[in-house]
């Protein structure tokens, strides 16, 4: 069970969570919703003990809980061993096979699927006989159909208290809902008709792997905007990393100019004291609604904050190719909004991989990324892809 009493956490000036009362009963289901910055992660972590044993807080108030463990967004931050077997041990092994998961044992699990590695991590933590789940946004990284495997193995777990912490309603059977911050509903921007033009990029190249290969053969024109959809490990990365000249590659990629590459790790790309420092073009900041930020360090920002700011790091070359992946992982409604309209409207040619759906919108074709290439996939074909 869990129990919260005028529960309050500040860092330093900054005041996160203040006065929450509320409980959880034994084996009750508990979804605690609200918008970026509204202390989801920092509740998550202080229920857990993190903080303040492990990161620095002010913490007043009182918390009672049984025995807990948390799962994070990113599973790969909670790792300690290199192969699915030593990460289990012989408990979780037993748990694993209750799940059917005995075929991953053998594997690396650095070489595993998003899905495949969170779940690894819920198992892992399961072993531990918790009496309390903390599900942090369990399912930020994973596309459709590794999200609806998580949730059917979640939803086998028995006699154990669950709190998932999400932007929006994760719609977990019987979960009660208590809300944190404004979660009103955001209205979409329009899409912005654009005249596309000339050629901005010509690909046609092979990725060769020990155990993947992906090809890709297209062409696009000046401001359009194309988006790659598909598994978790289908290869979008891959293609957006060989575009921006990461990957080794057989074949050729043209384009003029010089690429930007937003990778789908925020922090991946910062190296300066402020995010001012890290822009540009500093009027990305404000298209996107993250002025006040400018002055701070990035790597003291909220992860939602960081995918904004990796967004307005596109370079100012009106025509510059641009490579996001995934724009929108970490953003409530409000920013994603955000992030929509400042693609829609943006003159740069953009190659996008995504799992949102709604963005989708916003792009003039859609690429569905499987059986190591890409296909022009129509709206049918794509709408069910998300529905799987």
């Amino acid at each position: 069970m869990l129990n919260l009493e005028n529960f309050s956490v500040s860092f330093g000036q900054k005041n996160v969570l203040n006065q929450l009362n509320f409980s959880a009963g034994s084996g009750e289901k508990l979804s605690i919703i609200g918008p970026n910055g509204c202390g989801k992660s920092t509740l998550a972590l202080a229920i857990s003990g993190v903080i303040p044993d492990f990161i620095q807080a002010d913490v007043s108030g009182k918390v009672f809980c049984e025995n807990s463990v948390i799962i994070m967004q990113n599973p790969s931050s909670q790792f300690f061993a290199m192969t699915v077997k030593e990460e289990l041990g012989e408990t979780g092994m037993a748990f694993a096979k209750r799940f059917g998961l005995n075929d991953l044992f053998d594997r690396n699990v650095f070489q595993l699927s998003e899905g495949e590695r969170q779940k690894v991590n819920l198992v892992a933590n399961l072993s531990l006989d918790p009496e309390l789940l903390l599900l942090d946004e369990p399912l930020e990284l994973l596309d459709p159909v590794e999200a609806n495997r998580f949730k059917a193995l979640l939803s086998k777990v028995e006699g154990k208290t669950i709190v998932w912490f999400d932007k929006e309603d994760p719609k977990i059977l019987s979960a009660r809902k208590v809300f944190l911050g404004d979660c009103k509903k955001q209205r979409l921007p329009k899409k912005k008709v654009r005249r596309l033009h000339g050629t901005a990029l010509k690909a046609d190249f092979l990725v060769k792997k020990e155990d993947f290969c992906i090809r890709a053969d297209f062409s696009m024109q000046n401001q359009e905007k194309i988006a790659l959809i598909g598994r978790n490990g289908c290869g979008k990365t891959t293609v957006l990393k060989t575009i921006a000249g990461i990957e080794k590659f057989s074949g050729k990629v043209s384009f003029s100019g010089r690429p930007s590459f937003v990778p789908q790790n925020p922090s991946h790309l910062f190296f300066n004291e402020t995010a001012e420092a890290e822009l540009a073009e500093p009027g990305n900041a404000k298209k996107l609604g993250i002025s006040h930020l400018l002055k701070q360090n990035p790597a003291a920002l909220s992860k939602g904050q960081q995918k904004l700011l990796s967004v307005a790091t596109i370079k100012s070359e009106e025509r510059g190719l641009a490579l996001l992946d995934e724009p929108t992982t970490w953003l409530d409604q409000k920013n994603k909004s955000a992030v929509y309209k400042f693609i829609t409207e943006s003159t740069h040619p953009m190659v996008i991989a995504t799992h949102d759906r709604k963005l989708l919108q916003y792009c003039d074709r859609v690429f569905l990324v499987e059986g190591g290439e890409m296909r022009a996939c129509s709206s049918t074909a794509a709408n069910r892809f998300f529905q799987k």
